[in-house]
């Protein structure tokens, strides 16, 4: 993709033409849980976005982010937030003969800070939204954005989704009609996925372009069934590429900025609910998640059960009359309710994730039957019990973990081998790390990359890239310092 420009989201995602600018979204309030900087990017909002603070003592402050003046350093705090508004409402601009527009530029914003990821998030989330669903009825709160909904769970144990602090806050939102759509997370590192009353956006990658014969899944994505035994996710975005108006520093006219993973694609899946909120106000949360999941496109030879958006078939469909399809259910698993120790030696992988996870959390597992599970048939099981192993003991289980490493087929499970031989590494084992530079799990490239970095005077470093595509161009100066090296061997 490098010297290209992508084709504009409103296109990838299946649009026929560009979201109208003054009225895409009109008339509805979008909550996104998350921070943002000012920036001159989001001035023409002017007073249809607001910051929602809410402090340690549940007081609450509300300021008019589009109007203030940016921070007099280029600071990354807010940044995700700023990229994520810019998405959804950024004014029109042309490259190459495209224009590029955001999604619902003329939708209501709130973005909430709660402080998320510190002590007390819980109870500050739930603050803020209440606050907001009383004090905010003209805005016509119809989506909630949530990218970062774990969290401070831990993303490798598994439990009942019911027990999350997000989950808690955010229920009366559900109980008002309220559609909350989630991102499913951005590498198979973690068990944790949303619950099924989350519209949850997974992603893929389409190489930046509208053309849906180029779209391929994104090698390191998650999917599966949550600790409710619920198949995630429900619906599939763009993940890479994501075009936005030049927003790394106050001002490089003529420049763009790209968007990634999962929270990119969680917020085009926001963009087009307003878009067809605003089209077609008739349409419920649930009737619109259905439609979404009816019209959209699987890839083909994927185990992923999520389609791809298609925002075209839907339209077509509501402008043809046709009855709304009766909802599939992809979770035809059954739901997990209650865990007993027993479950262990349960044929259900959800039911002996939970029990691991139990068994881990209450220090009631030795490190020999850690070992034991590491050999599990489920992935969720093999990274619970990897995780927990945090790092080798000895050379004789360095030598074991380098040995799984190479003998593991997923992913996630690859990367936590990984991360634990990150621990206690010297630089006479560079020969074994560089050849994972070109693994599909980020996980593993990270560990490489932050091994090499530890030797800079003597080693090459690897570059690391969210684009597939460019994973094997990325690692070619440290692949051939390998091949160079061992010539001399």
């Amino acid at each position: 993709m490098e010297g290209n420009i992508p084709d504009p989201t409103w296109a990838r995602l299946g649009f026929r033409e560009p979201p109208d600018f003054n009225h895409s979204g009109q008339n509805i309030g979008i909550v996104i849980i998350d921070k943002i900087k000012p920036h001159h990017t989001i001035r023409h909002l002017g007073h249809r976005i607001k910051q929602v603070t809410v402090h340690d003592d549940l007081s609450i402050e509300c300021s008019n982010v589009a109007l203030e003046p940016p921070p007099e350093k280029d600071v990354e705090m807010g940044v995700h937030g700023l990229q994520t508004v810019l998405a959804l409402s950024h004014m029109p601009f042309v490259i190459g003969g495209q224009t590029h527009v955001g999604l619902a530029p003329a939708a209501n914003y709130i973005v909430l800070d709660h402080g998320a990821f510190t002590e007390g998030e819980g109870e500050r989330l739930k603050r803020g939204m209440d606050w907001i669903l009383t004090e905010q009825t003209e805005w016509n709160i119809k989506i909630i954005l949530c990218m970062g909904w774990q969290a401070s769970d831990h993303i490798v144990h598994l439990n009942h989704t019911q027990e999350n602090s997000t989950v808690q806050a955010l229920d009366s939102a559900l109980q008002h009609g309220i559609l909350v759509i989630c991102s499913n997370g951005n590498t198979r590192l973690g068990n944790i996925m949303p619950p099924i009353d989350y519209f949850t956006v997974g992603g893929y990658n389409d190489r930046g372009k509208a053309n849906r014969h180029l779209h391929v899944p994104y090698p390191d994505e998650p999917f599966g069934r949550n600790g409710d035994g619920h198949y995630r996710p429900d619906i599939l975005a763009p993940r890479v590429y994501l075009t936005i108006p030049f927003c790394e520093s106050k001002e490089k006219p003529e420049k763009i900025s790209y968007y990634w993973g999962t929270s990119g694609a969680a917020t085009l899946v926001t963009g087009v609910a307003a878009y067809l909120f605003s089209k077609y106000p008739e349409i419920s949360s649930k009737d619109l998640r259905r439609l979404l999941v009816e019209f959209g496109d699987p890839l083909i030879e994927y185990e992923n059960n999520a389609p791809r958006i298609n925002v075209g078939r839907v339209t077509n469909s509501l402008e043809m009359g046709d009855k709304l399809p009766k909802s599939k259910n992809v979770n035809c698993l059954p739901s997990v309710k209650t865990i007993a120790q027993a479950s262990i030696h349960s044929s259900d992988e959800i039911e002996r994730g939970l029990a691991l996870t139990s068994l881990v959390q209450r220090q009631q597992c030795t490190r020999q039957d850690l070992w034991k599970f590491t050999e599990d048939d489920s992935s969720v099981v093999r990274k619970i019990a990897v995780f927990a192993l945090i790092k080798p003991e000895n050379e004789q289980e360095r030598a074991t973990f380098w040995e799984r490493l190479s003998a593991e087929s997923e992913g996630g499970v690859r990367g936590w081998y990984a991360y634990g031989l990150l621990q206690d590494a010297d630089e006479v084992e560079a020969p074994k790390w560089i050849p994972w530079s070109t693994d599909t799990n980020w996980a593993v490239r990270w560990c490489v990359s932050e091994y090499l970095s530890q030797y800079t005077d003597f080693l090459p470093q690897l570059e690391k890239t969210h684009d597939p595509d460019l994973i094997q161009d990325k690692a070619l100066a440290v692949l051939q310092w390998l091949s160079s090296y061992r010539s001399l061997e």
